[in-house]
């Protein structure tokens, strides 16, 4: 019955109980379990269920035992059921190898197909629109499958694996079909190979996978947002544990129940007199600076990604420009564009029933949210441009950062000590600032600033009459609630940010003047200095009174409970005062976190040190899983996990703090040390100096100099920045005030005198060049060539090459300009060569030594667009061999990075030659190819470097960004040549420099390999030699007996290893003999291989 040749007694009571039970036996008599050769089947394992189940169940065994010697038993049932509803996953389709040049056609094809765009019509515009890319791509890219009845494979799992598992089927088959002695065996002997193989295989992956989960325990309690792309991209919802009871009070939070305002705008007759280019289409161009940098991210309701727009045609781009338009004009929004699906995500440690312990996480249409970067663009250019924004608020603003509040906070409290005055800080929180923005009164502040008609005609239509809707499951079920949302900024909209300051821009004015105010987004901070606290109390509780009028006007609330009252003062006794807001006393704080910074009432810096430290004692525990001394990750690996997880902590903000506890500071360093001990493998005895060089990570004071030099030459840019006024002033009383008698100096101070050592004049502006050009200058879409049939071959033919690509371009009787830059060493100026082929007309430039090449370039394209001017050209082709600036001069220059003002003043020019019909061509060609207007350009370029013209003789501080690191490199190789006399002597002899790279940045090896090598490089390796004058061990004499167990003897002379290939490895790269190991350690790149050998193959750990 069972399955087996014969029946014993328990066996027939078995039966018995089976039937006065009323039970059924599911099995069929197939064996369950691998038996020996000569042996008899069995079926030991059974599988007993009521009659109601047992008729609709089917029993079968595996045929794979999966290195076991029992065979999985499998019951399914033909009636699947499932607690839960499933969701399509939002992003469902493999874009890693798309076709993309299939999807582009196919749109491409049916965009004509389309209905046509009518005023009134943009809701089945868009659409028709949204249905033509979500068919394309499923007829095009592949779906991604979630099999929710099998078992996924372990994240570790490669081809290794599956040719394992494949050898154990394939044994297991043989035996069954010839169950002899020698099968067996062979089966035995590949069942134990592969697990011992998936084993080391899983042991050696886990350790990545213990970092990850850390990783991601760390960034939760360091308040960091979950990846919501790979979090919804997995399909994600049941791990999201959203309780159902508190989905009114969540959807209450989001969406207050309230009354829609009537809002009307009258754009037409606005639009009838204004002449504005801000006012006008968007064009074909804006729209691709705009797609350029996108990059794909959790979709909306639509599903459609970023990639398909981008990817797109100009057919197929110019329907959504012209529907953008449309909608602009119109105010006839689609629905689609204007809802949000929210998702409601735990914060971390906090309690599931509270509502307020959940994110949320809202997600908009990809159509919305291009149309809203293009606004975006024009509206904070505007904003800008007229200097509307408080000069306080740097929240949200290109090249500004919470630095820049920290510094200047930091230099007054300075400031205010050096004088013996006192500061009374007011750090407040505006109570869900985003979500209570009154839409009619920022429609009148942008009224009131005069933004152009379009700009807000759009703004307003959507954020008036939004819609929300949240997911749930209860018993079950999937349920989609919708809410429609009245007041309050759209989360995650890249407007948002920028309405807000646009929404706050009075609020510094409605102030106290005696008050200074500082701002970042919602964050606000007042403060007022003075040598008697009772009268910056007073004058704080008279701007506290301004604010509480102005947020009341405003439709905001002032949050009491989290915001705090601290007193600066460097009296042995903080002050105790009593400062209210609204009848309601506003707590007294000695320490506060502003913008990530613990700031103590004696600007000492120790709070935020501790701070750092407790919290890099949880990041080293991550590293300490990913790598030990002879096991883990390798150390190039591991140091980009120390500069992403321990360095970046370590940096932020403590520059600031510099000069204050030096007890706090040495407690970074030891964060330091340990991190690179953890990188690197080595001891603990080994010298930090040494340490640091070897890691190529400098000591954390000369750090946070360089990181100050980086920032305080980065805001130069700006000529009405107040940091610069109050260092200036800060620098002239710190030769006559008594509190800097015994202190260093801060950072910003040093920073500050550096740049006053420049000679050169500087380029400064009030504001970023991109807003101090004119509008259609940015918009302009230059004509750039980078292929005109030129390329690097011999000499003359690349000339002849070239004259035959004019023709065939029908470029006779154009006018040719060649341009070129040229710089021969670090410290001679900067050359610019042009030559005006058909007029001869040239000219030699010199720029400052602190200039890049690429700015001389640029330089040499803005001087032959000003002669091109000058002449009156109708069509000039510039040619240029700089490939980077003719690529930075054709990007969108709201989507660079760094914002340089000869780039701006190139497009100024171009703007001029367009206005007055003069055609200009800009063409790439290789240098040093043997065009003869390129070499001639490139003569007169290293001629300029000596007697170029010096006017204009100006530095640019995108140049300047690069003089602090030069001075890091300086300032660390004095350091390292005077402590190398006094520690970390033989690894001097080593490494005399500091190299631009680690050593095992170049060397592929183990941990063990590399953790020995380091440990040799420093001089601390456990050899008796240096047990012993370390008092570990007695004795310094080898295990064998024969010598001082140094490294010269392990590797040259010891009888316990085998250094045959060792040698004649050596011998081979010509090393001359008798040598000592520090020889062989001077030149990694040739000889560590060999020593990495020997190492493995002698088994050494040292």
């Amino acid at each position: 019955m069972f399955g087996c040749s014969t029946t014993d007694s328990n066996g027939v009571r078995l039966v018995e109980i089976l039937d006065l039970h009323n039970l059924c036996l599911l099995n069929t008599g197939s064996p369950t379990r691998r038996t020996k050769p000569n042996e008899k089947l069995s079926a030991v394992d059974l599988s007993i269920c009521t009659p109601d189940l047992a008729s609709s169940r089917s029993w079968y065994t595996s045929s794979s035992t999966f290195g076991s010697d029992h065979f999985p038993i499998i019951i399914s049932s033909p009636i699947r059921r499932s607690p839960y509803q499933k969701r399509q996953p939002r992003v469902k389709y493999k874009l890693n190898n798309a076709d993309w040049l299939a999807f582009k056609s196919l749109v491409e094809s049916k965009i004509n197909d389309l209905p046509e765009l009518v005023s009134g019509g943009e809701t089945n515009s868009s659409k028709a629109l949204a249905t033509c890319l979500i068919e394309s791509a499923d007829q095009i890219f592949s779906v991604k499958r979630n099999p929710s009845n099998k078992i996924p494979f372990p994240p570790w799992w490669d081809r290794e694996c599956m040719v394992a598992v494949s050898r154990r089927k394939e044994a297991e088959r043989v035996y069954a079909e010839d169950m002899s002695n020698e099968n067996l065996d062979i089966l035995n002997e590949v069942i134990s190979t592969t697990r011992k193989f998936l084993r080391d295989k899983s042991r050696q992956a886990g350790k990545i996978f213990v970092l990850l989960y850390l990783l991601l325990r760390a960034l939760q309690k360091f308040g960091q947002v979950l990846n919501v792309f790979d979090l919804l991209s997995k399909n994600l919802y049941h791990r999201l544990h959203f309780p159902p009871f508190l989905t009114n009070a969540f959807l209450d939070r989001l969406a207050p129940p309230s009354a829609a305002e009537s809002i009307y705008f009258p754009l037409e007759s606005s639009l009838t007199d204004d002449s504005s280019s801000l006012n006008s289409s968007f064009s074909l161009h804006e729209l691709k600076g705009v797609l350029s940098h996108v990059k794909d991210s959790s979709p909306g309701q639509d599903g459609i990604m970023y990639s398909f727009l981008s990817h797109l045609g100009d057919t197929a781009l110019m329907y959504f420009l012209n529907l953008i338009n449309s909608v602009m004009v119109t105010g006839n929004i689609p629905e689609t564009w204007k809802s949000q699906e929210v998702i409601a995500i735990k914060k971390p440690n906090k309690p599931t029933n509270d509502v307020a312990s959940y994110r949320p996480i809202a997600l908009s249409s990809v159509l919305t949210k291009i149309a809203e970067h293009l606004v975006k663009n024009r509206l904070e250019w505007f904003i800008e441009n007229n200097n509307l924004i408080a000069n306080s608020q740097y929240g949200f603003r290109k090249s500004k950062s919470t630095i820049d509040n920290l510094a200047i906070l930091t230099t007054d409290i300075r400031i205010a000590f050096s004088r013996d005055e006192d500061i009374v800080a007011a750090f407040l929180d505006i109570s869900a600032a985003y979500d209570n923005v009154n839409i009619s009164i920022l429609q009148h502040k942008l009224l009131e600033l005069q933004v152009p008609t379009l700009l807000i005609h759009f703004i307003i239509n959507l954020l008036s009459c939004r819609y929300i809707s949240l997911i749930v499951q209860k018993d079950g079920n999937i349920t989609e609630l919708k809410r429609t949302v009245f007041k309050g900024l759209p989360q995650g909209s890249v407007l948002s940010p920028l309405l807000y300051n646009i929404y706050t821009y009075d609020l510094e004015l409605s102030i106290n003047s005696h008050i200074n105010v500082l701002q970042y987004a919602d964050d606000l901070l007042f403060y007022s200095v003075d040598k008697s606290v009772v009268k910056a109390c007073n004058s704080m509780s008279s701007s506290l009174n301004c604010l509480n009028i102005w947020l009341v006007k405003n439709d905001l609330d002032l949050s009491v409970s989290k915001s705090s009252i601290v007193v600066f003062s460097k009296k042995r006794t903080t002050p105790i005062i009593n400062v209210t807001f609204n009848g309601q006393s506003l707590p007294l704080q000695t320490k506060i976190k502003f913008l990530g910074v613990v700031l103590d009432s004696k600007l000492s810096g120790l709070a935020h040190y501790e701070h750092v430290v407790m919290k890099c004692a949880q990041l080293l525990n991550i590293m300490k899983c990913l790598s030990g001394v002879w096991w883990g990750a390798h150390p190039f690996s591991m140091k980009l996990v120390y500069n992403a997880l321990i360095r970046s902590v370590l940096d932020y903000g403590t520059f600031l703090l510099d000069g204050g506890s030096v007890l706090g500071s040495q407690k970074l360093d030891v964060i330091q040390s340990k991190a690179l001990r953890i990188v690197t493998g080595v001891m603990k005895s080994s010298p930090s100096n040494a340490l640091q060089v070897e890691c190529c990570d400098p000591p954390l004071k000369l750090r946070r100099q360089f990181l100050s030099d980086r920032f305080l030459f980065k805001s130069m840019q700006f000529s009405n920045h107040p940091l610069h006024r109050k260092l200036h002033e800060l620098n002239n009383i710190i030769h006559t005030s008594r509190y800097w008698r015994h202190k260093s100096l801060p950072c910003l101070i040093i920073s500050f005198r550096k740049f006053l050592t420049l000679h050169s004049r500087i380029h400064r502006s009030p504001s970023l060049p991109i807003f101090m050009t004119q509008f259609n200058s940015l918009i302009l879409d230059p004509d750039i060539r980078y292929n005109i049939g030129v390329c690097k071959q011999d000499i003359l033919e690349t000339n002849i090459r070239f004259i035959s690509s004019v023709e065939e371009q029908n470029w006779e009787g154009w006018d040719y300009i060649f341009t070129d830059a040229s710089k021969i060493s670090v410290d001679d100026c900067v050359g610019v060569g042009l030559i005006h082929w058909q007029h001869k007309i040239i000219q030699k430039i010199k720029l400052p030594p602190e200039s890049s090449v690429f700015t001389g370039e640029c330089f040499a394209l803005l001087k032959a667009l000003e002669l091109v001017i000058l002449l009156k050209s109708k069509r000039t082709i510039i040619f240029s061999d700089s490939k980077s600036a003719l690529q930075s001069l054709e990007k969108s220059p709201f989507q660079m990075k760094f914002c340089y003002p000869i780039i701006c003043e190139i497009r100024d020019k171009l703007l001029i030659c367009s206005q007055r019909n003069y055609t200009v061509i800009f063409a790439w060609i290789p240098s040093h190819s043997g065009i003869k207007g390129n070499e001639k350009a490139d003569e007169l370029a290293k001629e300029a470097i000596k007697d170029g013209d010096i006017v204009p003789y100006i530095n640019y501080c995108h140049d300047l960004a690069a003089l602090p690191k030069t001075h890091l490199w300086e300032s660390w190789n004095d350091v390292w040549l005077r402590s190398s006399k006094f520690k970390g002597k033989h690894y001097a002899e080593i490494q005399p420099r500091i190299p631009s790279r680690p050593w095992f940045f170049e060397v592929k090896s183990s941990k063990t390999v590399t953790s020995i090598i380091s440990r040799m490089r420093l001089g601390h390796v456990c050899t008796p030699h240096h047990l012993a004058r370390l008092r570990i061990v007695d004795s310094n004499i080898c295990e064998c007996g024969e010598d001082i167990g140094d490294l010269d003897h392990i590797f040259f002379s010891c009888s316990q290893y085998d250094r045959t290939s060792f040698l004649n490895s050596l011998q081979s790269l010509h090393v001359p003999f008798p040598t000592k190991i520090s020889c062989l350690l001077l030149y990694p790149l040739l000889y560590y291989n060999v020593l990495s050998s020997f190492i493995i193959y002698n088994n050494i750990k040292m």
